[in-house]
């Protein structure tokens, strides 16, 4: 039987991750590896799984490993596993923008996952804007606007604590400036055009994963007082003409998109409605009155579509990758 690592197992991604392995692939094998969570006990598959400490990933045993803990971490790790063979997926940013290394979504570019011992997965609104940009392929984008609305959950466990601060800045633990009843329209830290790297992250990410390297694109991200949900409104310039009726088409009939467009009923996407689902909702779609673009709202789980499911969506590619090669 083969084994995975989840290390990270016990935030918030990993917890997410968890709880898609509790019922799927059953063939795997899986250990749980952390730092701050040593020892500790996780209920998984109906026995108690001890966290084991990071330092044992280097014992051996282990097939695949999905990292979904601190960059500091897979910049430690990820390098020896993979030269030994294993095959690491990382939801870090260490590794998104090296040229060896594939940028995955699954339903975009999942065959680029062949062949490599290291596979990233992308930011969690990176991901999400971009299956909605993938349906709107054949309209032929140029540019597209990201303007993202981003949950306390993106931040971690601290950042859902700063959420409910209410005393201002004496006890936040992971923001510069309180975020109840707030919005803080920075996220990480800003270079010297004033771009953040969040925005940096949109900018490139975006065009790795389509495979679009002359595509213009534009970011502003800000953190806004929701638990979990991250939101993305789309401004997408296309070459082609269009109608509204033909972006809904297309998005109707995209992998892993629900369409919830039909704003005089008040029928849109939410970030209560997304939850706990691996889809991204699209709505709002409207013409830009001033050029052959299109304005859409993306809303999706950044904890699940954003982060664990798609992870889960590569190591499931991996596994019968290798099953069917070794058929």
């Amino acid at each position: 039987m083969k084994t995975v690592a989840i290390v990270g197992a016990n935030g918030l991604v990993g917890k997410k991750m968890l709880d898609i392995l509790n019922n799927n692939l059953p063939e795997l094998n899986v250990r749980l590896f952390g730092n701050t969570s040593v020892g500790d006990k996780v209920e998984f598959r109906n026995r108690s799984a001890v966290v084991e400490p990071c330092d044992a990933l280097s014992d051996g045993g282990i097939d695949y490993a999905v990292f979904v803990a601190t960059e500091e971490v897979s910049t430690r790790y990820i390098p020896p596993l993979a030269s030994r063979g294993v095959i690491c997926i990382d939801n870090s940013a260490h590794f998104r923008l090296c040229t060896d290394v594939p940028l995955v979504v699954p339903c975009i570019n999942g065959r680029k996952i062949d062949g490599h011992n290291i596979i990233a997965n992308p930011n969690c609104s990176t991901i999400q804007t971009v299956i909605a940009l993938n349906a709107l392929m054949p309209l032929c984008p140029t540019k597209f606007t990201a303007v993202t609305y981003q949950s306390a959950s993106g931040a971690g466990k601290q950042g859902l604590d700063d959420l409910n601060e209410r005393n201002g800045y004496g006890k936040l633990r992971c923001f510069k400036h309180p975020l109840f009843d707030n919005i803080l329209p920075a996220i990480g830290a800003a270079e010297n055009d004033g771009f953040t790297v969040e925005e940096r992250k949109m900018m490139r990410e975006s065009k790795k994963i389509l495979d679009l390297p002359h595509l213009k694109v534009n970011a502003f991200c800000a953190r806004v007082p929701v638990s979990v949900g991250h939101c993305v409104f789309v401004n997408v310039r296309l070459k082609k003409k269009f109608t509204v009726d033909e972006v809904r088409q297309l998005l109707h009939a995209a992998p892993n998109v629900l369409l919830f467009d039909d704003a005089p009923s008040d029928i849109y996407p939410l970030p209560s409605m997304m939850r706990n689902t691996k889809y991204v909702g699209v709505g709002r779609i409207t013409k830009d009155p001033t050029a052959n673009a299109v304005n859409m709202f993306t809303v999706a789980d950044n904890l699940l579509r954003g982060a664990s499911y798609n992870a889960y969506e590569i190591l499931q590619y991996i596994v019968q990758h290798k099953e069917n090669a070794n058929a």
